[in-house]
């Protein structure tokens, strides 16, 4: 359902989030949650996106990329 990505290269953290078939990547963070974006699963574990437009759309296939640009 989720995943973590560790670089230093943020073009090679998007291209690799992008490859992953999780719902919710997190690049350089893991576990932070934030209401107000779209979440959930693919295929059978994720059925539409609460709290946000995209719950109702049963169609979308949306990922959230959360990058901690911190370190």
């Amino acid at each position: 359902m989720s995943a973590s990505v560790w670089t230093e290269n943020a073009r090679r953290s998007h291209d690799i989030a992008a490859r992953l078939d999780f719902g919710t990547v997190w690049v350089n963070s893991h576990l932070v949650l934030a209401s107000e974006v779209p979440w959930g699963g693919f295929k059978g574990s994720g059925h539409g996106r609460d709290l946000s437009i995209y719950a109702l759309d049963d169609y979308s296939r949306t990922k959230h990329i959360m990058h901690n640009h911190g370190r």
